[in-house]
């Protein structure tokens, strides 16, 4: 990591950290959760918390100071909850403690559209120029750096994963989190930058190109802040990692709502779509779609091909599955006449059906479908395997004594659907399903569209990796002999 990258790891190791503008009086109040986040991950047991606000007091056993300027130690990190008129003196009292970094959560900047708030937030970026402090914001909910113990909600994950995600949306880096992670995924970073005044989504991008904690890169983008500058970092880290990207504000509609939420520019739809094919990055529509990219991109191991078995239960869901696998390129191999005298020894042959897909709804007892596994690992003639679930269709189909079927042994990648019901006997068990397999680091989606999807894009995006660094190999070979890296400069 080079060295302006590595100013900004300041960022995600602070030894002190400032609450300031807390609320103290009432315990529902948004400002708490951030208390809430930090307390739930024991960052007082790794650093020193300070709490600020003008009324003093204690609060969750923490002295609380009535001004910054009473904090008697110096501060790695401040966290602005102060209103936005506060926000310039603000920066001077934390640049008197030694804090090089202020995130404001604090709105009423430009994204309200009004020379007041434009003008707020330029007298904001001055003063911090001045007095050299980086912001982050205003108008976001910051940093969640489970490795730091930072967070800006109780309810995320404590585990670190591999996942960076940059948003200038706080809302949706809540949603992303906790959908993800109830499928298993967990993040080394997350950044909400919102209006992003000073530091923007390209400084995090190169940050995280260059961070040996994050192996794959997702962003919600609205707008960019220099077009020029943002292409080579999002270039540069195409090259060294998986990319996932959902632009905000793709329809008219959607533009206008981006210019009152974060005050930024959308761009083309078009424009967008063009880069993210010339670099080979994933892009997706929702957040919904973005989950399910990451993960697959966390679990599900590269596949040799695109040959897909599918196996479960349910005569229709059997058709619809397949209609989606094949709608979006993937092939699904027949059976040879051998396999299927194989699978019918010990199958009962009435309502099974012995293809691709594999339709086992009516023999699904343990014994059986580990037979029946074992016999389509020795062909083998497919390149991964996505085991079909429907609950509320066929209670027998996954109704496993001891609880669901065990897939991560197998030796070929493996993926499973569990489909979502809203019937309340079944929404428990639907639960119990992904939660088993998300802990087995299995993949696992809510419905068919949604893993034909994920699974085609990551395999295209493995395809286009591969073919990119072949070309870079021989174009460095041609250049330096194959032993050189280039540097662009970047965290300039």
């Amino acid at each position: 990591m080079n060295g302006s990258c590595k100013k900004l790891d300041a960022i995600f190791r602070p030894r002190s950290v400032a609450l300031v503008g807390i609320t103290t009086a009432n315990p529902e109040h948004w400002t708490r959760g951030f208390l809430e986040g930090y307390l739930k991950f024991d960052f007082p047991a790794h650093g020193r918390l300070y709490l600020v606000n003008p009324k003093g007091g204690k609060l969750e056993g923490l002295e609380v100071y009535k001004s910054i300027k009473d904090i008697p130690d110096s501060l790695d990190f401040v966290v602005g909850l102060v209103p936005s008129k506060s926000a310039p003196q603000l920066i001077k009292d934390s640049a008197a403690k030694g804090a090089g970094y202020i995130h404001f959560c604090t709105a009423g900047f430009s994204e309200i559209d009004e020379d007041e708030g434009k003008e707020l937030e330029s007298e904001l970026l001055e003063t911090a120029r001045k007095y050299n402090v980086r912001i982050i914001g205003p108008n976001c909910l910051g940093v969640y750096c489970p490795k730091a113990r930072m967070s800006f909600s109780e309810l995320f994950p404590r585990e670190s994963g591999r996942v960076g995600f940059i948003s200038q949306s706080g809302g949706n880096s809540n949603y992303l989190i906790r959908q993800s992670a109830l499928r298993g995924v967990r993040f080394s970073k997350v950044i909400s930058i919102g209006n992003a005044s000073d530091l923007n989504e390209s400084d995090f991008l190169e940050y995280l190109a260059e961070d040996p904690e994050t192996e794959v890169i997702a962003m919600y983008l609205e707008g960019i802040k220099n077009s020029d500058r943002f292409r080579k970092a999002l270039a540069y880290a195409a090259r060294k990692k998986s990319i996932v990207l959902l632009k905000g504000g793709a329809t008219s509609a959607g533009a206008r709502a981006v210019m009152g939420h974060t005050a930024s520019i959308a761009g083309s739809r078009s424009i967008w779509q063009t880069l993210c094919r010339q670099l080979n990055i994933i892009q997706v529509e929702n957040l919904d779609e973005m989950a399910d990219m990451l993960v697959t991109l966390s679990f599900l191991p590269v596949p040799d091909g695109s040959r897909v078995l599918l196996f479960g239960g349910g005569g229709g869901s059997s058709v619809i599955i397949a209609d989606e696998f094949e709608r979006r390129g993937l092939t699904l191999p027949q059976l040879p006449d051998k396999v299927i005298a194989e699978l019918r020894e010990f199958s009962q042959a009435a309502g099974n059906f012995f293809n691709n897909p594999i339709d086992y709804s009516q023999s699904m007892e343990p014994a059986n479908v580990r037979r029946a596994l074992d016999i389509l690992s020795r062909w083998g003639d497919f390149d991964l395997m996505v085991h079909f679930l429907v609950l509320s269709q066929s209670t027998r189909a996954a109704d496993f004594p001891g609880g669901p079927l065990k897939l991560s042994h197998m030796p070929y990648p493996t993926a499973v659907v569990v489909a979502i019901s809203i019937i309340p006997e079944e929404t428990d068990r639907v639960y119990e399903y992904v939660n088993y397999y998300a802990n087995e680091g299995v993949p696992v989606y809510f419905s068919y569209a949604s893993a034909a999807n994920a699974i085609k894009k990551v395999i295209l995006h493995y395809r286009g990796r591969e073919l990119h660094e072949k070309r870079t190999s021989e174009h460095q070979h041609r250049l330096y002999g194959g032993n050189s890296e280039v540097d662009l400069g970047l965290c300039s």
